[in-house]
């Protein structure tokens, strides 16, 4: 490891400033221990219960864009679970508070079922629901829950035989928080909160990039939902009694309420908000009929001063700038693309329509592995239907789509993705909020192996992945001419670019074929240049690139064969010299349009 003199001063600052603010978290967890008496202690073990339930929530809705207002309920059967074993079964705590785990757990994806078709506000009123149901669930199945009596007489943990002390259940529940937090920050920084954040922002570009997005919702909660059964877990041996009016709907809400103050998408959020929903019903503890109105007149200046929550400040946003100078690329980062296995492409008899438009008649080329092929055509002619056709986007009425010998015309764009497609977009489809390089390493989210387990604890094979990960983010950025802007937000880029950055992207994931939509339009005649360089290099690594392209200039430049579209049929194929001379294409293309134009 460097020592701090080797370091470069953003890295030494990042360094310094991640130091300090852990000295901050172990200054507030020991704080408690300082006072007399058990009220102070008790609140800041409940304090911490509740941030374990906003750091999962934080993850749930502030990264995968999942409103959830049914969390509590979730913390209430980890609860209940955990307390009915110790009382009635005699089981340990911690056994107890794994099966509370994999109960909330269950009954999380259970909530997540109506999230794989709701919009987000729609599935909040589901989950609103869900709370109800649970809350009435304990109330009525009396044989079980005890009805409005709830649970007494929960033990408290033990430890090699041996209950452990108020003090120590603290010091416990810290110790749970802490390694909560780091596993839900190696989370965040994976390929799998990359996942996530594309999912919320961006879906096309997330399942360009290979991302499943049932499969990244099911995972956010499933995490989020284990946490808030542990979170319950200590939640009974704390309170040693718990009732369903523990757990009512207000209880919900004010976990959401806490990552809005915190700033929902940022990890110390829900840390934060917990904090000052802790703290100011202690300071205003003299203002009791007040309390209403102030919530009210802070609730109104944050959304005014703060609209992201206190960690959306500027200030924090500087330091985040100021961490991620500190990633540098390596040293010995490879220039230029690493040579791929060429995938030929082959469409057969290609049909779509829509609402009885012809979009695609009997459209069909072939793409030789490793060869630059061009797909023209006036507007409304069917290109970039074509490509959404081969992407998996749409799915054709009938006909093939041939990747080798493989015929994915019936897959899942996330799956054709994964077979080594990659593609970008008329419009560019990156996460403007999000690094340049984020954006680019979203591009390889399907060459990591490394589970989630490997990566919440930072396991060899995770830690090889993230450098491979961003080495080749680097190298990738550098191909196209952007290293010096790989920590700016993408969406900041001018337009031409944001091209080039789709572009990074899409080689991240190593494909065998690249689908271009219009790569060149707006841009000016310097970057067109580069563009043609650029994929003049892609093609000569073994990338087999279709380009939908109007610039007729450089599809004679960098095609070895053109297919003109008319009307979803094929107008002609060739070389660009003898498809551009041919007289059908230039009543058709060049008579429409000249030599060029918007689509």
């Amino acid at each position: 490891m460097a020592s701090l003199e080797t370091l470069s001063p953003p890295a030494r600052a990042s360094h310094w400033g991640a130091a300090r603010l852990w000295l901050a978290v172990l200054a507030v967890l020991v704080l408690p221990l300082l006072f007399k008496g058990d009220f102070i202690l008790f609140m800041a073990t409940q304090a911490l219960v509740m941030m374990l339930v906003a750091i999962g929530l934080n993850l749930l809705t502030g990264y995968a864009g999942q409103v959830s207002i049914g969390h509590g309920a979730l913390v209430g059967l980890g609860a209940y679970a955990t307390a009915l074993l110790m009382v009635d079964a005699q089981w340990s705590f911690w056994p107890a508070a794994l099966v509370g785990m994999l109960v909330a757990t269950s009954a999380g994806l259970l909530m997540a079922l109506p999230a794989l078709r709701l919009s987000t506000w729609y599935f909040a009123l589901v989950t609103l629901t869900f709370a109800q149901v649970v809350t009435d669930l304990l109330v009525e199945w009396r044989s079980l829950t005890r009805g409005f009596s709830g649970v007494v007489g929960i033990p408290a943990p033990s430890l090699f035989g041996k209950l452990l002390s108020p003090v120590q259940v603290y010091l416990t529940l810290a110790l749970c928080v802490v390694l909560v937090f780091l596993a839900t920050r190696q989370l965040v920084n994976s390929r799998f909160g990359r996942g996530m954040v594309a999912a919320r922002d961006n879906p096309l570009a997330a399942i360009a990039s290979g991302v499943s997005l049932w499969r990244i919702k099911l995972l956010a909660f499933a995490v989020s939902a284990a946490i808030a059964g542990l979170a319950g877990a200590f939640y009974a041996v704390q309170k040693t009694v718990i009732t369903p009016e523990d757990f009512s709907t207000d209880f919900s809400i004010f976990f959401l309420l806490c990552i809005v103050v915190g700033g929902q998408g940022k990890l110390w959020g829900p840390v934060v908000g917990t904090l000052v929903f802790f703290l100011l019903p202690e300071l205003l503890g003299q203002l009791q009929s007040w309390r209403l109105m102030i919530y009210g007149v802070l609730l109104l200046v944050l959304m005014l001063f703060a609209p992201h929550g206190l960690m959306g400040l500027a200030f924090w946003k500087r330091r985040a700038s100021d961490r991620a100078a500190a990633l540098k690329p390596p040293g010995d980062r490879a220039l230029g693309l690493t040579p791929v296995a060429p995938m030929a492409l082959t469409i057969n008899d290609l049909h779509k329509h829509f609402d009885g438009v012809k979009a695609l008649q009997g459209c069909a080329l072939v793409a030789k592995a490793g060869s630059t092929h061009a797909l023209v055509g006036p507007n409304g002619s069917g290109k970039t239907t074509t490509l959404n056709v081969i992407s998996g986007f749409i799915r054709a009425d009938s006909g093939q789509v041939m990747l080798g010998t493989t015929d994915v015309a019936s897959l899942a764009p996330h799956q054709v993705a994964q077979r080594g497609v990659g593609r970008t977009f008329q419009t560019p489809k990156l996460l403007g909020e999000m690094s340049v390089l984020d954006n680019v390493r979203l591009g390889g989210y399907v060459s990591e192996r490394a589970s989630v387990l490997e990566v919440a604890f930072g396991l060899p094979r995770a830690r090889a992945d993230d450098a491979a990960s961003t080495a080749q983010a680097f190298a990738l950025l550098d191909f196209v001419g952007l290293t010096e802007r790989a920590h700016e937000l993408a969406g900041d880029l001018p337009h031409g670019q944001q091209r080039l950055v789709e572009i990074a992207r899409a080689l991240a994931g190593r494909p065998g074929l690249l689908l271009l939509d219009e790569p060149a339009a707006g841009l000016s005649m310097a970057e067109l240049d580069r563009l043609a360089a650029l994929i003049e290099v892609i093609a000569a690594s073994g990338t087999t690139v279709l380009i939908v392209e109007h610039h007729l200039d450089l599809i004679a430049r960098i095609s070895q064969q053109v297919t003109v579209l008319d009307r979803g049929r094929v107008l002609a194929a060739g070389t660009a010299q003898e498809v551009f001379s041919h007289p059908e294409v230039a009543r058709a293309y060049m008579g429409r349009e000249g030599t060029g134009g918007s689509r």
